[in-house]
């Protein structure tokens, strides 16, 4: 028997933190999301209590079979048949993230930094670590997350502090005038519904020690993510302006661009750069460890590594298929129109029907849990 791997819940915060944050860090949804104006960090306030209601459903969950693997959870509360189902769309969601994700990167790169790259290039030189922190399992993503997150929230707070001369709060004036209370919830439920980290406490929570909180760590990694989702938000804002940031295809990467403090500082947005990139691969490892370990689990595998390759080349060749390289197609799947709406029902929708099928059959269930405990007791 494989030796379980343990992820500390500092780690289990980071992973979740430097994953959400890959998002507003390399384009920004939200400045396009309703109203659109400069009322966009009020919206992120309130997408904050959309995300945890979206995520109470799974937090349910999460803490109710603490210990059980995803298709195990699912398949005690639907049985086999419809467990295996719900963990397959499970799979899906990861597949597909790992590979809009990789896409999304390689664009960037081909775009900001590598122009004329070819896009197998790109892709390759991706692939390449992410397969193998994948292979190597969840001791070694949670390790990783330690060095990179740190960093990229240092980053954070150093663009923000060296931009501080250029902020001009009044950009966000008037509040609230241009705005409905509709448009406000609209924007903040769109901001909300993209949210997917909850998924990273689903999978890795299985690897920290029972007798440590989740939703402690939840709580924790909700609180930093949006104090650092505030200091990227408000100073592209009011450095760039609303219009021009709604049009920049990498918002905040323009904004770094624009800070240097006194006269010695400037051309800093390297760093930008330096802590994007190996929070994009740490988010693809994540999503591919993901999908090979719950797979693993659907088809009772020894071991997730058998995986990690077929979801690394399924994504590599969707992401060199002619119509993923088109621009139309990426601003597609980015956008409010696709993306909140592939989120929305594996972290909300699937997990819903759990919770309530749980509670028609929790009887059952309890038995089955507290059976489960005492097998786990006596082989300790």
């Amino acid at each position: 028997m494989n030796k379980r791997p343990f992820i500390s819940p500092a780690q289990l915060l980071l992973m979740s933190v430097g994953s959400a944050l890959v998002f507003p860090y390399t384009f920004m949804p939200i400045l396009t999301a309703p109203p659109a104006n400069q009322d966009a960090w009020i919206v992120a306030i309130a997408a904050v209590l959309y995300i945890f209601l979206i995520n109470l459903p799974l937090l349910f969950i999460i803490n109710r079979f603490r210990g059980a693997t995803v298709n195990e959870m699912t398949e005690m509360v639907l049985g086999k048949f419809f467990g295996k189902v719900a963990s397959a769309i499970f799979v899906a969601f990861f597949v597909y993230c790992f590979t809009a994700c990789m896409l999304i990167t390689a664009i960037f790169i081909s775009i900001f930094i590598l122009p004329g790259t070819p896009t197998w290039a790109l892709l390759l030189f991706m692939v390449v670590p992410v397969s193998y922190s994948a292979y190597k399992g969840a001791g070694t993503i949670g390790r990783l997350a330690t060095f990179i997150v740190p960093f990229i929230l240092s980053t954070i707070i150093f663009f923000f502090l060296i931009g501080l001369d250029q902020i001009d709060l009044n950009t966000l004036r008037p509040v609230l005038a241009d705005s409905t209370f509709l448009q406000i919830n609209e924007g903040a439920f769109l901001t909300g519904a993209r949210y997917s980290e909850i998924l990273i406490f689903l999978v890795f929570s299985l690897y920290v020690s029972k007798n440590k909180s989740v939703n402690k760590t939840y709580a924790l990694a909700l609180g930093v993510f949006a104090i650092s989702f505030l200091l990227i938000l408000i100073p592209t804002l009011t450095v760039l302006g609303v219009e021009f940031g709604k049009h920049a295809w990498n918002p905040y990467f323009l904004y770094t661009r624009q800070v240097k403090g006194y006269d010695f500082i400037e051309r800093v947005q390297s760093l930008n750069t330096l802590a994007w990139f190996p929070a994009a691969l740490l988010k693809l490892m994540m999503y591919n460890y993901m999908g090979s370990f719950v797979l693993s689990d659907i088809t009772k595998a020894k071991s997730h590594k058998g995986f990690v390759i077929p979801i690394s080349f399924v994504a590599f060749v969707l992401c060199l298929l002619p119509i993923m390289n088109k621009s139309s197609t990426i601003e597609l799947l980015r956008s409010d129109k696709v993306f909140p709406f592939i989120v929305l029902p594996v972290t909300f929708g699937v997990p819903l029907i759990i919770v309530t099928v749980y509670f028609f059959r929790r009887a059952k269930i309890k038995l089955q849990l507290e059976q489960r405990k005492a097998m786990d007791a006596s082989n300790e």
